[in-house]
């Protein structure tokens, strides 16, 4: 087996373990956790044993790395408290499915920062983007599920968090980075926690669902993953590393209904299969170059 064989398999466990983090955060928040608390303690939890591991391996942390990392650890946080506060009032495989529209808003974002305009293709995608959110999230009555709108700014902040990085990062140690944003995040989830949760960490007694759901969190999650993920990105190409960590929402919906028995309705299945669509759809150039012959 080659090494961008064996890479993708690494990255199709990447989204794996990802989408299995959407029922390990489920879990931990019906035990008792608050969110902000959760936040603070996964951030700062994984932020510890990257510093303890970048040290013990002497790398050099400079001063722009740490500024870069603080500073898009703040819309981290924002992703991760609007996500994590959603999964409250939602379901973890619509939470994993609107999370996962990330993608098609970074253009966007990219276009307000750049003005490099998206391509048509690009808009195709979005539009049924929104219908598949439209699909998951409108009520009845027409009304908006609370849990999902919250969910949906997490997506923009996660497209935020992504655009960030990607135009400041050039040449500096993405490990390092990585370590200050989970300090930034993790701190800032601490605040939250003691602001808006009249800081229940100190009163917080860990059982066993809590422990085991934090520590898969920080360990597999946050840190492993990115580990993985950061190896094999140089010997998959960028457009396939994304298409491949798309299957998180699908992991994501799967693991939820298999293990939280959440609910499969038509609504999840039309919604789910349109916004996976979608963002196929953006990450490939297939139709952008059908359609270029078209024009030509």
């Amino acid at each position: 087996m080659n090494k961008e064989t064996l890479s993708k398999f690494g990255l199709f466990s990447v989204a794996a373990i990802w989408g299995s983090g959407f029922v390990a955060t489920k879990i931990a928040l019906n035990s008792g956790i608050t969110p902000y608390a959760m936040v603070g303690i996964r951030f700062l939890g994984a932020f510890l044993i990257l510093y303890s591991l970048l040290k013990i391996k002497n790398i050099k942390i400079t001063k722009e790395e740490m500024k870069l990392g603080a500073f898009a650890g703040i819309f981290l946080f924002f992703a991760f408290a609007f996500q994590t506060v959603g999964l409250l009032h939602t379901t973890s495989s619509k939470n994993a499915f609107i999370t996962g529209a990330n993608v098609i808003f970074v253009p966007f974002i990219f276009w307000l920062i750049t003005q490099k305009k998206p391509s048509l293709l690009i808009y195709i995608s979005s539009f049924l983007c929104f219908i598949g959110i439209g699909i998951l999230s409108i009520e009845n009555n027409f009304s908006i599920n609370y849990g999902d709108f919250l969910t949906f700014i997490c997506a923009i902040f996660f497209a935020i968090h992504i655009v960030i990085l990607g135009a400041k990062i050039n040449n500096l140690n993405p490990l390092s980075i990585n370590c200050f944003q989970m300090l930034s995040a993790g701190l800032l989830g601490i605040i939250g926690n003691i602001i808006f949760e009249d800081f229940t960490l100190k009163s917080l007694n860990f059982n066993f669902e809590q422990s085991s759901a934090l520590i898969y969190l920080i360990l597999f999650n946050t840190l492993l993953c990115y580990i993985i993920q950061t190896i094999s990105q140089k010997y998959v190409p960028p457009s396939k590393v994304s298409l491949i960590l798309t299957t998180e929402m699908v992991f994501g919906s799967l693991f939820s209904i298999l293990i939280l028995n959440d609910p499969l309705t038509s609504k999840i299945i039309l919604g789910g299969l349109l916004i996976f669509s979608s963002i196929i759809l953006a990450e490939s150039n297939i139709l952008e170059k059908t359609l270029s012959k078209i024009k030509g």
